[in-house]
């Protein structure tokens, strides 16, 4: 199947491809927004994290994008050398 013709049917193959495709994908793309965090001065990346933490607390996400929100944000202040910061509640 091609992106061109989404009505055709995929095979289990090609499915499991695109899968793997999209996973490096949002590895690179994961990778480079927190290679870009490197760029920011303290109190941007100290907002950054705020703002994470608060989107791990929206009762809009469901829970495991939560999760994913506090994970990116306990890997910002990790790679910035800040304690992380306990959620709120």
């Amino acid at each position: 199947m091609t992106t061109e013709k989404p009505e055709e049917a995929m095979t289990f193959g090609e499915l499991l491809a695109l899968i793997a495709e999209q996973q490096r994908r949002l590895t690179v793309l994961e990778n480079a927004f927190a290679s870009l965090t490197f760029c920011l001065d303290d109190r941007a990346s100290q907002l950054l994290v705020h703002n994470l933490s608060l989107e791990a607390q929206n009762q809009n996400h469901d829970a495991q994008l939560q999760q994913h929100f506090t994970r990116l944000a306990e890997e910002i202040q990790k790679r910035n050398g800040q304690s992380p910061t306990e959620p709120h509640a």
